[in-house]
């Protein structure tokens, strides 16, 4: 029988480390060009290099405000002051930033859509996989709640084509992410958090 792989919690010191480096990177990100940003970030366990995106640190805030009661005092001093810069960094060019999250999602959609590609050639692999490469949606989640779920009309038909399939290709299911998240990501609007493919020998 193949193990579900389950997406571990990363420690909450380490993920505010790495939100106070993607926030110091955050303005030469938006005005840049690239998607993708290659950043070190030296964490207890050692340096970290990470590709960061406008979506990646909203989750990775959205994270540590769901754990803000676990964390010192101290770190949620360092938490609120992170994302007081934060806030004002996006508000500054906010138009940009916009653009850059609706980029974001067209990409993330399309890895979506390799992968239940694939899904269909191999069933067991896709059930295997399905947990961590649902990082992906729930990222375009945290980008939407920013956009306020508009959309150009293309992207959304993108986006409802992709969430219609993760629904066919997969069935209600226990959280699939670490217990330690549950409650920060409750079935709505994470609701693909709580689906997973059926075995293969369930399948026909």
């Amino acid at each position: 029988m193949t193990k579900t792989s389950v997406l571990m919690a990363q420690d909450s010191t380490t993920d505010l480390l790495i939100v106070e480096a993607m926030a110091s990177e955050l303005e030469d990100y938006i005005v840049g060009n690239d998607l993708y940003r290659t950043i070190t970030v030296r964490t207890p366990e050692g340096d970290q290099i990470l590709q960061m995106t406008g979506a990646d640190l909203l989750t990775r805030l959205h994270r540590l405000q769901g754990e803000r009661t676990t964390l010192s005092s101290t770190d949620q001093t360092r938490l609120d002051t992170v994302k007081a810069s934060v806030d004002t960094t996006i508000n500054s060019l906010r138009g940009r930033f916009l653009e850059r999250l609706q980029r974001e999602i067209e990409a993330r959609l399309d890895s979506l859509k390799w992968f239940l590609d694939d899904c269909m050639a191999d069933r067991q692999r896709c059930r295997v996989e399905f947990p961590f490469e649902m990082r992906n949606r729930q990222r375009i989640e945290e980008a939407l709640k920013l956009l306020q779920y508009q959309l150009p009309e293309g992207l959304q038909a993108s986006l409802q084509q992709i969430d219609t399939r993760l629904r066919q290709v997969a069935q209600p299911a226990a959280f699939t992410w670490d217990e330690h998240w549950k409650s920060i990501f409750p079935p709505q609007p994470y609701w693909y958090l709580y689906l997973l493919p059926q075995p293969i020998d369930n399948c026909f």
